[in-house]
């Protein structure tokens, strides 16, 4: 395809290959969503775009989403990176370039791993986006794994699999990408040893909701938690703080599906807490823009180390004041007293004092919820996160 300047952007139209491991028809996260939401921003600035991902749960091979093709490569499983998805990639690639040859691959993680030599023989330029580190990774799961003896061999055994994975497959993709885009600061110096010069950091960005008025009164009060039903996530944990307040008229809203959803539903019979708490499972974004709008405190109480959660922002740009636990990109959005409440990783203690806090103290929510959406307005707006993607790639030699 030959490269054209569009008139509108002052870009260079470009064919971008994106390759990753999950989109929203894999599930609901923020991953997925800024990959998608990256997609429809250099749709609209006039690229073309083609993503090629994991096998679809329902087994659909392509499919066309807002202006762009997605092809589920088989064989593979879900959200699920492998050999068999790496070499089924290389395949693919040569016919999709053969049809419209493309500028540059967009890889989230090491998603392209498998095209490596492809590109390079024909210089084409490789960006990575990285949501996390080695680092990241191995304190995530040591702060979740379960250390019942039983257990103990996955002490050993997961993190010489992460090493393993890190040095066939991470550090190749940090060697021969063009660039590195984090999308965290706290990212940056995971990445300073070997690939500082090649680092951008670009932080994530979502679509500004209207201005709503932050709630005032002490009645009913809804707390929100949203994205994957893991265990690392620490809804276990809102569940459980709701039981402990009883004083207070609350009401838990948990939007997500996932592997631990099973076991949370449990926990919510098992503290008779099914008249106040509601599971909405997976909701498109209108019915996910009304749940925010309904809100009044929102919920992070993660023991995982995230780059940048998506739905921080999203709840955030929605006036809503926050509890996150101090760990990973959070600590890059959030100021303590200001826009949210900081709590340390799983402890429950912490999170009931905080949401009491709130909830008994309606000018301090209200604070918070103006200082939330002004934190979102001046830094994470979606545009400006396309746009400064669209100037890494367009700059690539």
């Amino acid at each position: 395809m030959p490269i054209t300047l569009n008139p509108l952007t002052l870009t260079v139209d470009m064919h971008i290959l994106v390759m990753t491991r999950s989109t929203l028809s894999h599930g609901f996260g923020g991953f997925q969503r800024q990959c998608i939401d990256l997609c429809e921003g250099f749709v609209r600035l006039g690229h073309k775009v083609t993503v090629l991902t994991t096998a679809h749960p329902d087994g659909i091979l392509k499919e066309e989403q807002s202006g762009f093709i997605v092809h589920f490569l088989t064989p593979s499983r879900p959200r699920r990176l492998s050999r068999s998805w790496f070499k089924a990639s290389k395949k693919i690639i040569e016919e999709i370039h053969r049809e419209d040859p493309i500028d540059v691959i967009h890889s989230n993680e090491f998603a392209a791993l498998g095209v490596i030599s492809w590109a390079k023989r024909r210089n084409i330029p490789i960006t990575v986006v990285c949501h996390g580190s080695f680092r990241t990774g191995l304190l995530s799961f040591l702060s979740s794994a379960d250390r019942r003896p039983r257990y103990w061999h996955w002490l050993l055994l997961t993190p010489m699999f992460m090493i393993r994975r890190t040095l066939m497959w991470e550090m190749p993709m940090r060697r021969n990408s063009s660039n590195i885009i984090l999308v965290s600061p706290t990212l940056e110096g995971d990445f300073r040893l070997f690939s500082h010069n090649k680092v951008r950091v670009i932080e994530n960005g979502i679509t500004l909701p209207e201005r709503r008025e932050p709630t005032t009164g002490n009645g009913n009060l809804r707390l929100l938690c949203t994205g994957r039903a893991e265990r690392e996530k620490g809804f276990h944990l809102a569940i459980k703080a709701v039981a402990e307040i009883s004083e207070l008229d609350l009401h838990l809203d948990l939007v997500g599906t996932g592997a631990y959803l099973d076991e949370m539903r449990l926990l919510v019979d098992n503290l008779e807490l099914n008249d106040r708490v509601t599971f909405h499972g997976r909701v498109d974004d209108q019915e996910l823009s009304r749940i925010y709008s309904s809100a009044d405190i929102y919920l992070i109480p993660t023991i995982r180390y995230e780059g940048l959660p998506l739905a921080l922002l999203e709840a955030m740009a929605h006036g809503l004041p926050t509890v996150a636990s101090h760990i990973g990109g959070n600590t890059d959005v959030i100021t303590n007293d200001h826009d949210g409440i900081f709590i340390s990783p799983g402890r429950l203690d912490e999170l009931v004092t905080a949401i009491r806090r709130l909830g008994t103290d309606p000018a301090l929510r209200s604070s918070m919820s103006k200082a939330a959406r002004e934190t979102t307005e001046r830094r994470f707006d979606k545009e400006r996160m396309v746009r400064e993607t669209i100037e890494v790639l367009s700059s690539l030699p």
